[in-house]
């Protein structure tokens, strides 16, 4: 019975996670095209962009994947300080993200879904915050979904060499990315304003998925990003 539970918590961890990375492919696809260039999830990109930005002289190229790194850092260090308060929350910090998300999709239509100068900033910096939250709520949860490129490290060696078949469902993650995206891409071309709606919905959808509080895996059980 006991392994029962266990065995649905884990399945709801994994379908939640698998939402939430959807949800990630939503706002990095919305950032990339609408939001001045820069990933809201993948920093790692946005760094080597501030790099070539700065060895160029180019002032103006380094302010939006400056600002989205930033935004990612001070997410995850939000979520952490209050990970210190609450250690066994995983809900409420989705809840938060999700309060956010909502802002970004009231904000939205008020700037027409073309926002320019400032706006575009701020609407990127709020949409890496969240992101950043995100990152650091599904590395308690045992799983990564923003930045992939470890997941796909581990599936592609554990389906060559017969690895844990845990490592190979992260290929769900990746699957539940481009998804994401895809559907923002479609909405962003006959529905623009409907796109952070879309990210509401699905951190809303995580949990549900997630209902009542899980236990967060033992760092030994994590999959890397």
């Amino acid at each position: 019975m006991a392994d029962g539970g266990a065995e649905r918590g884990v399945t709801r961890v994994a379908t939640a996670t698998t939402v939430l990375a959807a949800a990630s492919g939503v706002v990095d696809l919305w950032a990339v095209t609408s939001l001045g260039g820069p990933f809201a999830g993948v920093v790692t990109g946005n760094r080597v962009t501030v790099g070539g930005a700065a060895g160029r002289g180019d002032a103006t190229g380094v302010w939006p994947p400056l600002v989205a790194v930033l935004g990612f850092a001070l997410g995850a260090a939000a979520w952490g300080f209050a990970w210190r308060r609450h250690p066994g929350a995983v809900a409420r910090p989705l809840v938060v993200e999700l309060v956010v998300l909502a802002g970004l999709a009231v904000a939205w239509p008020l700037t027409g879904t073309t926002p320019q100068g400032a706006a575009v900033l701020v609407l990127l910096a709020v949409a890496a915050f969240a992101m950043g939250g995100q990152s650091s709520t599904a590395l308690r949860l045992g799983e990564s979904t923003t930045y992939l490129t470890g997941t796909l490290t581990g599936a592609t060696v554990a389906l060559v060499t017969g690895g844990p078949r845990r490592r190979v469902a992260g290929l769900r993650q990746l699957a539940a990315l481009v998804v994401g995206a895809v559907l923002a891409a479609v909405l962003l071309r006959d529905l623009r304003w409907s796109v952070p709606v879309l990210a509401v919905v699905l951190v809303a959808g995580a949990l549900a998925v997630l209902g009542r509080p899980v236990r967060t895996p033992r760092a030994a059980d994590r999959t890397p990003g």
